[in-house]
């Protein structure tokens, strides 16, 4: 009864913010917002909160806690701006509100301004007088993560290649998926989704999110297939989460909250139906937290997570072997250099049964949780030191349970990414054969394009050695093409494989970044600012070389207002049909926060073809893709009643159809077009009531 109550009570806090029904003053947004954040609904507690702001935007609690909500789900970067104007309106608005303001530019890549806000924050607390255990503890945590950001600066300005790929629609959602395992051969893939159609009570949890359930896929045709629910006996009316698998895909591990948290085992029958899940081995689960594990491919030794006593501090792996009898001896901490007094998990045991991956927020890491690789040496008998994977696999968010395929080209692993067809998608990434062992990452070449020697070729001996210089990127941003303007958002990124390059503001609307390629590269610059329609900018940047090379590029941004309209040039379909192409979703994301940022304009999302096929279907082709896009945004959150789809087929071209390439090709279009603007919720002391209108 109390979950029913719970989820009644969510319901009736959706319908009230959503529908703008309930109290009107920004004093009253807040409250419903703090209810919902209380409740565990973050998501739905940012939209209140957003709301409150655009009745009040100098509401101290609504900035705060709308900083907060994002620091606690996703695109955690955008929280420094709301934290920044909390922190201007009322420095004393939370002890902690330095340190938070770091954290948002710490996960926003913009380390050094995060340790400018550490920085202060440590100032503040030594003023204190350190007094107590808890101020102590706080120093100790900033001083943490400075190191982090100073790891971090490092790891991103010689990232590996790792290339990542979004592991497509058959597996992922617009909900969250995580805890991938797949077998040895990569034929088979079971993962977890907070997805519609979950087997739990009322499908939906406390936090508006449906139960987790596990899933299964099949790799088929070069790409995995639409993944379905693995049913029952698997998926219970509670939720159950997948954590591993054997290499030959016929042992699934999962995690059940039961007993503190423990891993249960079920096996493949052969009509491939599965067993009632068991409680795996009671030496392993105990009255605390079990809640990852792996094991050797010949079975013999299990790696798993508990936080029992005996351990080094918080989160520990743990090791057993079986005896000869086939049963599993008794655990063993596996102690340091592995483990640490912080948290290690989602261990990971290569196929060559000496190389463990894991997450861990202690040793060399960026921030959050980063994976790390050791290595058994079989003289010592010992683990070696581990060694941080890099970037970008680990980030300074959480980066946790990563696993590999059985050949070691690739790894698969759950993030937050901008191209995310959900909160948290599954990717597939492409290791490069010289960072697929222990000894590769330990020993990670230094560039050698910064020191070169080069050879006088008639004397055949060595000159002097001329240093090879960075290439600098300087971005200069511009508000309708004239006023430099600083933004919320500037991220560079490898147009092939996505790596974010650490950026900076050096003056008013300027930003600046440095490059050490030794050859040309293509990089994307995406920039968003609150009013504005967001642009992208592809810029090739040269290889290094003797002489220093400055480029200069502007953005120019187009202030949002009725009548406004572009072409949304990065939303892609598949051939005759209205599913959207992977690297659509980047572009579909934007769009979506623009419209959440700027709730009181209406738009209209309008879909073109070419003049191939008859006018009849290209009409509806047409339309039935602005469907799709209209869809989307309200799967983001986007009030439905904001949002028109209008089909126009071939009667509005861009250019001839004569020609592919400088024709048809413009005319397939998807654009955007802000046809109303509405009246915000404000005050109203006598009514206490909200009318909009659009």
């Amino acid at each position: 009864m109390k979950k029913l109550y719970t989820y009644l009570l969510w319901i009736g806090l959706y319908l009230a913010s959503g529908h703008l029904i309930a109290q009107t003053t920004d004093a009253d947004l807040v409250a419903e917002g703090d209810a919902a954040y209380n409740i565990g609904g973050k998501m739905l507690a940012l939209e209140t909160y957003e709301l409150a702001l655009k009745a009040n935007p100098n509401n101290v609690r609504a900035n705060f806690m709308a900083g907060k909500c994002i620091l606690e789900t996703i695109d955690k970067g955008r929280a420094s701006k709301y934290l920044q104007k909390a922190y201007e309106l009322d420095p004393k608005v939370s002890k902690d509100i330095l340190f938070l303001i770091a954290e948002s530019y710490h996960l926003g890549f913009k380390f050094d301004e995060a340790i400018d806000y550490y920085q202060k924050y440590t100032t503040d607390l030594k003023a204190g007088g350190l007094k107590t255990t808890e101020a102590k503890n706080s120093l100790a945590k900033t001083e943490k993560r400075i190191k982090e950001c100073e790891n971090a600066r490092k790891f991103t300005a010689e990232p590996n290649a790792y290339q990542s790929t979004n592991a497509g629609d058959g597996v992922n959602s617009i909900h969250p998926e995580y805890g991938v395992a797949v077998n040895k051969d990569e034929t088979m893939m079971v993962f977890t989704s907070r997805r519609d159609g979950s087997t739990g009570i009322g499908n939906v949890d406390t936090d508006l999110q449906f139960y987790e359930d596990i899933y299964i896929s099949y790799f088929k045709d070069g790409k995995w297939q639409p993944a379905k629910n693995i049913g029952s006996p698997i998926n219970t009316e509670y939720h159950d989460a997948s954590i591993g698998l054997s290499p030959d895909g016929k042992t699934l591990y999962l995690y059940k909250d039961e007993n503190g948290g423990d891993i249960y085992v079920s096996e493949m029958n052969e009509d491939s139906t599965w067993t009632d899940p068991h409680p795996i081995d009671q030496q392993v689960n105990s009255k605390y937290n079990e809640n990852s594990i792996s094991i050797s491919a010949d079975g013999s030794t299990m790696f798993f997570t508990s936080d029992r006593p005996g351990g080094l501090g918080g989160i520990d792996i743990w090791m057993c072997k079986k005896d000869k009898k086939g049963r599993w001896g008794k655990p063993e901490n596996m102690g340091a250099p592995v483990n640490t007094p912080n948290n290690e998990d989602g261990p990971f045991i290569d196929y060559d049964g000496k190389t463990l991956y894991f997450s861990s927020n202690a040793h060399e890491g960026m921030g959050g949780y980063d994976v790390f690789v050791s290595e058994f040496d079989s003289v010592s008998k010992k683990w070696k030191e581990p060694v941080n994977i890099g970037y970008p696999i680990s980030t300074p968010d959480n980066d946790i349970y990563f696993v590999k395929s059985g050949d070691s080209k690739y790894g698969y692993y759950a993030s937050v990414k901008d191209d995310g067809m959900g909160e948290k998608d599954i990717y597939k990434v492409l290791l490069p054969e010289d960072r697929r062992t222990y000894e590769q990452l330990k020993n990670k070449p230094i560039k050698k394009d910064t020191n070169q020697v080069v050879k006088d070729i008639s004397k055949d001996v060595p000159i002097e050695a001329k240093e090879m210089q960075v290439v600098k990127l300087q971005i200069r941003v511009l508000a309708d093409g004239k006023k430099s303007l600083d933004v919320g958002s500037i991220i560079v990124k490898g147009k092939e494989d996505g790596v974010v390059v650490g950026i900076k503001k050096v003056a008013n609307g300027i930003y600046q970044c440095t490059f050490q390629n030794s050859s040309p590269q293509d990089y994307i610059v995406s920039v968003e600012q609150n009013g504005y329609m967001f642009e992208n900018l592809e810029v090739t940047v040269p290889g290094m070389s003797e002489m220093e090379q400055l480029i200069r590029r502007d953005v120019k941004l187009q202030k949002l207002k009725v009548g406004f309209v572009t072409v949304l040039h990065n939303i892609y379909f598949d051939f005759n049909k209205t599913s959207f192409k992977i690297d659509s979703y980047k572009e579909l994301n934007k769009l979506a926060r623009l419209l959440k940022e700027n709730p009181s304009y209406r738009v209209e999302i309008a879909g073109h073809t070419d003049n191939v096929g008859s006018n009849d279907y290209n009409q509806q082709l047409s339309h039935r893709r602005a469907v799709a896009v209209v869809n989307y945004l309200i799967s983001r959150r986007v009030d439905a009643s904001r949002l028109t789809a209008q089909g126009y087929g071939e009667t509005q071209p861009m250019a001839s159809n004569d020609d592919e390439k400088e024709g048809r090709e413009f005319n397939r279009r998807t654009e955007f077009k802000i046809i109303s603007e509405g009246k915000l919720p404000t005050p109203n002391p006598t009514t206490n009531t909200t009318n909009t209108e659009f």
